[in-house]
């Protein structure tokens, strides 16, 4: 019998009355569970199993098949302040379905366990700058899956930057300081350097989108996201709700 905190990451239905809930554990890395009666109004599991909730459950694991029995759930955090921020909630769930889609499987995943946890108790925060949650969780997520991307060195010199870089290549991670560059001309926007810049030195990322997209791609193209990744079409709606384009 194992009892472990949870992230769920996602719940679709299984019949009429039952889910089936994917959820990050602490101590079992990603387990999916099946949930009985989980759609009737007197479940006992009502709240604790919604989707981003973090919570306490309680299951026997059976390595004989790909689902789990759920014995107990008992709600820990709901976010209700994420719940009704649609712009962290539509970046929340582009984490919670990269963790998902790309995480190891059937081992402990407690580092990002705690990463995650963290971010979304973050956004769930009632605070005035949200700018580098989201993007401070991708760099992060780049160096806990061995993709580490080196902010504060140029790629060609190997000399420190001590300003925001004059070109960044999503491709190889590699950024450019402007003595490198010379003439050519940037291919990254400004508000991309811009932005990587203030998260390396702990600032206010002014246009947060643009590096979260630079960081989305500079993924893209070490883990290949061969699994589209569906919430970030409804990001970037959001966005756009919030005139960020």
């Amino acid at each position: 019998m194992i009892k472990t905190r949870a992230i769920v990451l996602h719940r679709f239905p299984y019949s009429d009355s039952s889910f089936i809930v994917k959820a990050l554990t602490e101590e079992s890395g990603i387990v999916s569970f099946i949930v009985k009666g989980g759609k009737k109004k007197e479940s006992p599991f009502r709240g604790a199993l919604d989707p981003l909730a973090l919570s306490e459950v309680v299951f026997r694991q059976n390595p004989n098949t790909d689902l789990q029995f759920i014995k107990e759930a008992t709600l820990l955090d709901w976010r209700k302040n994420l719940r009704n921020d649609l712009l962290s909630l539509a970046k929340a769930q582009v984490m919670t379905e990269m963790i998902l889609r790309y995480a190891p499987q059937g081992v402990p995943l407690q580092e990002e366990f705690e990463r995650l946890e963290q971010a979304i108790r973050e956004f769930d925060e009632v605070i005035t700058d949200k700018s580098r949650i989201f993007a401070q969780w991708l760099l992060d997520t780049c160096d806990m899956w061995g993709y580490n991307l080196d902010l504060t060195t140029c790629s060609r010199c190997g000399r420190t930057l001590e300003k925001p870089a004059a070109d960044f290549f999503p491709e190889t991670g590699g950024f450019v300081c402007q003595s490198c560059l010379g003439v050519e001309h940037p291919r990254a926007r400004l508000e991309t350097l811009n932005g990587l810049w203030a998260l390396q030195t702990g600032g206010k990322i002014e246009r947060p989108e643009f590096a979260e997209n630079a960081l989305l791609t500079y993924l893209r193209h070490h883990i290949g996201f061969l699994k589209e990744i569906h919430s970030i079409k409804f990001l970037n709606e959001t966005r756009k709700l919030f005139d960020y384009h």
